[in-house]
C-alpha cells in the first residue's frame, strides 16, 4: 500500500529521510518536501508527544529501495526522524495535534494498494473483460454533457462474481484507506461498480465523482482498479488528481496535481469529492485486448 506524493511545485525539493523506530530499526529514503509520508511521519511524532486513547494510530509506509519495496509500521511506532536538508517543521499542525482541538486537516490525495488482487485472480478477470467485449457500450455522465468522456463500460458487472470479488478485498484495506484519507464515516455497504475499456483518443475530463445532485451527494470514495496486458501496449490514461479544494464547485485546475500512472493489478483509492481526470489514451493498435481497463465505482454513505 502506498499514498501518493503530492505533486512537485515551485520551492519542492528531494529530501534523505531517516525513520527510527521502537525496537531500534531504522529506514532510510528520499521523498519531496512536500510529500504527505514525510509530513505523516512528523504529525506521528507530534501525536506521540500527548497520545489519544481513542486514535491509536494510522500505518505509516515509507517506500525503499527506489520504490521497489516498501515498509509499513504504525504511527505510534515512531521514534525520530531526521532529514538532510534540514526540514522546517510546520509549528500550527503540531500545534493542533497536542491540543487536541483541532483535527490535523491534511489527507494524501491518494492511496494505492499493489497486489491488489492475486497473479491468477488479476489474470482471470483480464480473460473475463476480453471474454465479455460484446456487452461494453459508450459511456456516459450523469449531467449527460456531450465530448465530456469517451469509453466503453460493462454496466452489469455489478451482477458478476467478479465484483463481490472487488468489493471484499476492497473492504479488506477500508479502515487503512479510510484513516489515511481522514474520513471518519466507514459504514460504506452501498456501492456502485463498472468494468471500463478506454482505447485510443478515450478521455474522461476534469470532474468530481460527488456533488450535491441527489444522485451521486452520497459518494463518498472512489476506487479505480488498473487492469491490462503487461507489458502494456497503450500510453496515456494517467489519473490527475487535483489539488484544489475537494467539493469546491467554483473549481480552479491551478498548478497542482498528481499524476497516478495505470498499473496492472494496483488500486487506487480516493476521496470522491475531490476533482481529477483522465488523461487522454493512445493505444496504435486499436485492439480492444490492448485497452487500458479498470473496475471502477464508488463506496456510498448509508442514509439515515
Amino acid at each position: 500500500m502506498q499514498q501518493g506524493p503530492m505533486a512537485p511545485s515551485e520551492g519542492v525539493q528531494n529530501i534523505d529521510v531517516m525513520v527510527s523506530l521502537h525496537g531500534g530499526q531504522s529506514y532510510n529514503c528520499t521523498l519531496p518536501s512536500n510529500s504527505p509520508i514525510l509530513r505523516g511521519l512528523y504529525v506521528a511524532l507530534a501525536s506521540a508527544q500527548q497520545p489519544d486513547p481513542q486514535q491509536p494510530g494510522v500505518v505509516l509506509q515509507m517506500p525503499l529501495d527506489g520504490g521497489r519495496t516498501a515498509c509499513s509500521f504504525m504511527s505510534t511506532s515512531v521514534v525520530s526522524v531526521t532529514t538532510r536538508p534540514p526540514v522546517l517543521i510546520e509549528s500550527q499542525a503540531f500545534q493542533n495535534v497536542q491540543n487536541h482541538n483541532t483535527p490535523v486537516s491534511w489527507a494524501p490525495a491518494f492511496v494505492r494498494i499493489d497486489d491488489f488482487l492475486t497473479p491468477e485472480e488479476n489474470r482471470n478477470l483480464l480473460e473475463f473483460a476480453l471474454a465479455s467485449e460484446p456487452e461494453f457500450t459508450g459511456s456516459g455522465i450523469t449531467t449527460n454533457v456531450d465530448n465530456y468522456r469517451k469509453s466503453r463500460v460493462l454496466v452489469d458487472f455489478k451482477q458478476s462474481d467478479w465484483s463481490k470479488t472487488i468489493l471484499g478485498r476492497l473492504k479488506l484495506h477500508l479502515p487503512h484507506i479510510a484513516a489515511t484519507l481522514n474520513v471518519s464515516d466507514t459504514h460504506l455497504d452501498d456501492y456502485d461498480i463498472q468494468l471500463t475499456a478506454s482505447n485510443d483518443g478515450d478521455f474522461f475530463k476534469a470532474h468530481p465523482d460527488s456533488s450535491h445532485d441527489k444522485e451521486v451527494a452520497n459518494r463518498l470514495l472512489t476506487y479505480v482498479y488498473y487492469l491490462n496486458r503487461t507489458p502494456r501496449t497503450f500510453s496515456g490514461g494517467d489519473l490527475l488528481l487535483y489539488d484544489g479544494e475537494p467539493g469546491n464547485v467554483n473549481f480552479d485546475r491551478g498548478s497542482g496535481v498528481v499524476s497516478v500512472q495505470p498499473q496492472n493489478n494496483c488500486l487506487v483509492a480516493f476521496l470522491s469529492n475531490r476533482w481529477h481526470e483522465v488523461d487522454l489514451v493512445r493505444c496504435p493498435s486499436g485492439d480492444f485486448a490492448d485497452s487500458r481497463f479498470t473496475v471502477n465505482g464508488w463506496l456510498r454513505r448509508i442514509a439515515s
